[in-house]
């Protein structure tokens, strides 16, 4: 199935998504296990919308595309799914291959010139354990054992940067956008959406200058891919992030 970004939302459905809605449509909605903090999610950037198409039951390649309401336009063998295949499709898109991975590689964008700037106002927090958030008016905040001045440095340099405010702004919004879609009218999920995450705990919960400095590409790498993050370690390091500090209340029983 191929989902047609042209006509609605930007969306591509990869075979990561066509995937998940085959397992749980073929196996009476039971899904698949998989690891539930590392959900599927391709380590190269997003790849043309030709190779991102999957199979239809007849072999043949099949367009779906939106109508102007928003709608998927479903041929009528999937509309008794439509609900399940517009919600994995959905939040796919938003959480793990779009969306919340655009924002941050924004942010990864920025980060190398912004850290130089705080670690050449302040020296010492090379060998300090300090990190960044966002609270909830969406400034960035400044956290780790640092005291005023160092605070006052690190929330000023991170905040007079626009763009880096912005994909900051921007992440959060389409992470939490992305796991209340993932839940469904159930309520519930296996993956990030299983996850207590919201507005006012979100800065307790991501740290973004550890999700920055376990998945930056180094400048070779940025050559190749065009890609200031890598995404396959910065999906590994958002699982970690979510495991350790959030709490699975919205997880799906078995």
């Amino acid at each position: 199935m191929k989902i047609d970004a042209n006509a609605g939302v930007l969306l591509h459905a990869n075979k990561s998504t066509a995937d998940q809605i085959k397992n749980v449509i073929s196996e009476s909605k039971n899904v698949k296990q998989v690891d539930s903090a590392s959900p599927p999610l391709h380590s190269q950037p997003a790849r043309p919308a030709e190779e991102m198409r999957a199979k239809s039951d007849n072999g043949k390649l099949e367009t779906i595309m939106y109508t102007k309401s928003g709608k998927l336009d479903l041929p009528a063998r999937y509309e008794q799914h439509r609900e399940l295949i517009e919600r994995v499709a959905n939040s796919t898109s938003k959480l793990y291959l779009h969306d919340t991975p655009e924002a941050a590689n924004r942010m990864a964008e920025q980060y190398k010139s912004i850290s130089s700037t705080i670690y050449e106002l302040a020296p010492e927090l090379k060998n300090k354990s300090w990190g960044f958030s966002i609270d909830t008016s969406g400034q960035l905040v400044a956290t780790g054992h640092l005291n005023q001045k160092q605070k006052q440095i690190i929330e000023d340099s991170l905040n007079s940067n626009t763009k880096l405010v912005e994909a900051a702004q921007d992440f959060k919004a389409h992470f939490i956008e992305g796991i209340e879609i993932e839940r469904g009218s159930a309520g519930t999920s296996q993956y990030w959406g299983k996850y207590d995450v919201n507005n006012d705990n979100f800065a307790d919960i991501f740290n973004f200058k550890e999700m920055l400095d376990h998945s930056l590409n180094s400048a070779e790498e940025v050559k190749f891919s065009g890609y200031a993050l890598n995404k396959w370690d910065w999906t590994m390091n958002v699982s970690d992030q979510l495991r350790e500090k959030a709490e699975p209340l919205f997880a799906k029983q078995n």
